[in-house]
């Protein structure tokens, strides 16, 4: 009888793992198209950016009640930007591993323990400050009083296409069809945690976060931040938020910061509909603060300036309501104060949108947004956005 070589039971082990991984894979994927019409300047005409992607996924279950698993997704992604006046540069490509995720959940008596390990979003407290993907560890401890979150991530692999890091932004100068641009390099860590049932069926949570640069250049961050949330009387709810942030550049003082939200909120029991008051303070240089500044880049005001959460002041109502069963409606307003020293009203911003599911793997969206800034301002912009995805 001949026995089979090293190479050969090998070859077989490893036909066998395939094999075993295949069954129980799932793949899918989505193709999307975004449309959107603005102007580039005061009074201008309307100008097109148009951006195609097709994103791919997989899933393979690590367990068998499912509860451990693997996921990835990989995107490609043009856009096209008329308004550009150089031609070489309205057309910009991208590629990126969005996702790259082994999750390991165990479901103990009393609590549950989950392990996030990979490529995966993440977002902070205020969802304002940190809101982008790392690459990194995640530890969710959940026990029927208290939940407690560990979180680490390195940021100088992502692709600085997908997201941009306040502060230290690379050059993309001659970069358009580079598809792939490493991000700056920062190590970002928290720890948060949460009692559900604090008082009165209210919701404290406490989180610290730093970021902390690995570039020659140093601007390091730290961020303190406390929310608590519940209902008021059914069925109306609050939330509010405040965050006090300490960054030091280079040899620089240290500078303080503060980013202050809350809403109230009312769900009537018609239509899934919510209906809201919202507020939100991000300190420019009043008393001891400076200009409050966050880790993640987002657009806090949708004028031609495209200022970030800093050094202003929103005030306004928003509401959405399913008016079918596939169609989502939102609406929603604010006044804009500037609060780089005195609090100044600037203007006012106004949005609508509407998300129509035509099918389970068809999508279709738009949205419509408006600036008028006070007195004839410089900012006033006008942006109409239309969406479509499939799912296959």
């Amino acid at each position: 009888m001949k026995i089979p070589s090293i190479k050969s039971l090998l070859l077989a082990s490893a036909f066998i793992s395939v094999a075993q991984f295949g069954f129980g894979l799932e793949t899918g994927g989505l193709l999307s198209n975004d449309t959107k019409f603005a102007n580039q300047k005061k009074d201008g005409d309307l100008e097109l950016t148009q951006k195609n992607a097709v994103n791919f996924w997989i899933r393979h279950p690590l367990s068998e009640n499912g509860l451990s698993y693997f996921v990835a997704e990989g995107e490609f992604r043009s856009q096209y930007d008329a308004y550009k006046t150089d031609s070489k540069k309205k057309l910009t490509l991208a590629a990126d591993a969005t996702l790259f995720k082994f999750i390991f959940k165990k479901e103990l008596s009393n609590s549950d323990i989950t392990l996030s390990l990979g490529r995966f979003y993440n977002s902070d407290l205020s969802s304002l400050v940190y809101a982008q993907n790392g690459d990194g560890a995640k530890l969710d401890l959940e026990f029927s009083k208290a939940r407690l979150s560990l979180f680490g991530a390195y940021t100088g692999l992502l692709n600085a296409k997908n997201i941009t890091i306040i502060g230290q932004s690379p050059n993309f100068t001659d970069k358009e069809k580079t598809l792939y641009v490493l991000a700056k390099k920062y190590g970002v860590g928290s720890v948060t945690l949460a009692f559900p049932n604090f008082l009165l069926r209210q919701t404290l949570a406490l989180e610290g976060l730093g970021a902390f640069s690995l570039e020659s250049e140093k601007l390091n961050r730290f961020y303190a931040t406390a929310s608590l949330s519940g209902p008021i009387v059914a069925p109306v709810f609050y939330s509010v938020s405040s965050t006090f942030s300490f960054s030091k550049y280079e040899e620089e003082e240290m500078k303080k910061g503060n980013l202050t939200k809350g809403s109230i909120s009312v769900y009537p029991n018609l239509k899934s509909m919510s209906i809201s008051l919202n507020g939100l303070y991000a300190s420019g240089k009043q008393g001891s603060f400076e200009a409050f500044q966050g880790f993640t880049s987002k657009t806090a005001v949708n004028s031609l300036y495209e200022p970030e959460y800093t050094a202003l002041v929103l005030v306004g109502p928003s509401m959405s309501i399913k008016a079918l069963p596939n169609l989502l409606l939102k609406a929603g307003g604010d006044i804009v104060f500037d609060a780089e020293k005195d609090i100044e009203h600037k203007g006012y911003q106004l949005t609508a949108s509407l998300n129509y599911q035509a099918a389970s793997d068809v999508s279709l969206g738009a949205s419509f947004d408006q600036y008028i800034g006070k007195e004839n301002s410089d900012n006033d912009k006008m942006q109409i956005k239309l969406k479509a995805t499939l799912a296959f």
